[in-house]
């Protein structure tokens, strides 16, 4: 184990507990161990493989298998302050209708999921009396599933959503921005659910579902692959897909994403028309459009890294 570094914000120092130790509960629980040793750190997982993994790791103190040790998890819920749930949405709720009776007042059971919408009413409804739940997004990851798969670094530099509702205090929200930082967060921003739905169905679902039809989309004879350069690559990247997850995120906010994809047909619609009647300078204007504003959204998020606070 590595020295600690750093000092642990109040929150954080009475206890997480990561429920999921897949790729993004894996990269959580490094994270943590990376900005100090000093955290406690507990895990509960519905398989012993990552539990066993991330004790042999030094990377979390203890463990539960859900179904196997029901009170164990229990035990642990009740003894932690941060509760991270870092599951698929349906499984989420499951859990907290069966254990979230365990949780003590003054927890913080925080989700981060990427769909909230009904899902965050649901569970703060489910809250025990003095227990807040609070959504929240790291829009980091990769194509890849697992404990195995996680790494400390996944979240450097990236942006991480919180959805609070009147049902946050103003300290918790303050506590999650601190969270942020420690995981290695360029950025934290704040939108309502159902926002953050609408959002996430353009800047998230929509490259994976445009990833994974442009996979369909070839119909010849040729081997395709044989040419396919950086462009392809870096279009197609997201096509590598968790497709349990995926679907179950794109059947959960398909109202949203239904909008996105008609908003980009007529998109792909002026696009196609510029094509079918030859005209260059129309095609010029179409792109130069796309380009300034994929400029400026990089300038953007440039001004925010250089203005962010520790």
């Amino acid at each position: 184990m590595m020295i600690a570094k750093r000092a642990i914000p109040k929150m954080l120092s009475e206890g997480i507990v990561v429920v999921g130790l897949g790729l993004m509960g894996g990269s959580i629980v490094r994270s943590l161990n990376e900005y100090s040793n000093e955290f406690k750190i507990s895990a509960i997982d519905i398989k012993r493989e990552p539990i066993e993994r991330a004790i042999a790791d030094q990377m979390i103190e203890n463990g539960a298998v859900e179904q196997e040790e029901p009170e164990k998890t229990e035990k642990l819920l009740s003894e932690n302050r941060l509760i991270v749930l870092s599951m698929y949405p349906a499984g989420m709720i499951r859990f907290l209708v069966e254990h979230g009776k365990a949780l003590q007042p003054g927890t913080v059971v925080m989700d981060i999921c990427g769909l909230k919408g009904d899902f965050v009413e649901e569970a703060q409804r489910l809250m025990p009396e003095g227990v807040e739940f609070m959504g929240a997004h790291p829009m980091a990851g990769r194509e890849k599933v697992g404990y195995e798969n996680g790494d400390g670094e996944m979240f450097l530099g990236a942006t991480f959503i919180l959805t609070p509702t009147e049902h946050n205090k103003p300290e918790t929200i303050q506590e999650m921005y601190t969270f942020a930082r420690v995981l290695g967060f360029a950025r934290v921003r704040e939108v309502g659910p159902a926002e953050h739905d609408k959002l996430i169905a353009y800047t998230s679902h929509m490259p994976h579902v445009l990833a994974s039809v442009l996979m369909q989309a070839w119909h010849g004879e040729e081997d395709v692959k044989s040419f396919s350069g950086g462009g392809f690559r870096d279009a197609t990247r997201v096509a590598d897909i968790n497709e349990s997850l995926w679907a179950e995120l794109f059947m959960m906010n398909s109202h949203a994403l239904t909008q996105q994809l008609r908003d980009f047909s007529i998109a792909f619609g002026e696009f196609l028309s510029l094509m079918e009647a030859a005209d260059y300078e129309g095609m010029k204007e179409y792109l130069k459009r796309s380009g300034d504003r994929k400029r400026e959204w990089n300038r953007e998020i440039s001004r925010s890294e250089l203005g962010k606070k520790g």
